[in-house]
């Protein structure tokens, strides 16, 4: 469900935005609070405060400066040269181009599918074992490119407020509104099926294609129709510099807008509207 906090905040909205009750004193103290006061009050209770003293504009500035103090920002900041290493090691241990080995949760049916391989079992270990390194990297290489990312998004837009926790189904407020920011290896595949070998120019194109299809054929355990920012890449070597025009060429004060309709097991079709970010990653 979307989330406007410039029109409506209550405590478990605020509960979202800072995630524990330190960073919620330490936002209150800022707003000039009895420093002895505030460490008295328990966890609701500081929820309940900052709900009955929000001001948006105020609350946007103050917001901001605390994230910009957390170690996640500092390690965002200086993400840049990490990522051109491990880019650097994947291609020196010569593990190839940069791809995934297999899905996330489908490492039973690889090993069962190498298992019928024509090869000795001593082949079949070291293909597990590489294997397995490719994987450990790539997640790695993709979570130092995902804070990257969450720092010049946070830095390309003055009106974006992150979470200064991990909230399930919101990381960011643009312009007041909720986000939650998905992270897609592609398109989908039958995004890539449909258009066929044009694929990633239409993506180009069209990024509200894009998100159209994320939505449509997202795992029906984790569906949501709220506002989403996705990062999609196209490619998966994708370095800094390109990152950087990313960002560059994203307009994140006017999202796109969707309409996508959604089979449920339950219900049947059923037609949604949202709005949403997207961000394409390719070489």
């Amino acid at each position: 469900m979307e989330k406007d906090i410039k029109k409506f905040i209550d405590s478990e909205i605020v509960k979202e935005i800072f995630g524990n009750s330190n960073n919620t004193k330490e936002y209150l103290i800022s707003l000039g609070f009895d420093k002895k006061i505030i460490n008295k009050l328990k966890a609701q209770e500081l929820y309940n405060k900052v709900v009955s003293e929000w001001n948006y504009e105020n609350s946007l500035k103050k917001i901001r400066e605390i994230f910009k103090s957390t170690k996640k920002y500092s390690e965002g900041k200086n993400s840049s040269e990490s990522i051109e290493i491990l880019i650097k090691e994947w291609h020196n241990l010569d593990l190839g181009e940069i791809s995934w080995p297999f899905s996330q949760g489908q490492f039973d049916n690889f090993v069962q599918s190498l298992n019928s391989e024509k090869s000795t079992r001593t082949q079949k270990d070291e293909k597990v074992r590489v294997s397995a390194v490719k994987y450990r990297r790539i997640k790695e290489i993709n979570t130092t490119r995902n804070d990257f990312l969450e720092t010049l998004i946070f830095e390309k837009n003055k009106n974006i407020i992150p979470t200064l926790g991990h909230s399930r189904g919101v990381d960011f407020f643009i312009n007041g509104i909720s986000y939650d920011q998905k992270v897609a290896k592609s398109p989908t595949i039958q995004f890539k099926k449909n258009y066929g070998s044009n694929w990633k120019q239409i993506a180009i194109d069209k990024p509200d294609k894009v998100a159209e299809y994320l939505y449509t054929y997202q795992d029906e355990g984790r569906f949501g129709s709220s506002p989403r920012l996705y990062i999609v890449y196209l490619d998966e070597e994708i370095k800094p510099l390109n990152i950087q025009k990313a960002i560059d060429n994203i307009d994140l004060s006017n999202p796109l807008e969707i309409n996508f309709t959604f089979s449920h097991k339950d219900i049947g079709d059923k037609t949604y509207k949202t709005q949403a970010y997207v961000i394409l990653l390719c070489k």
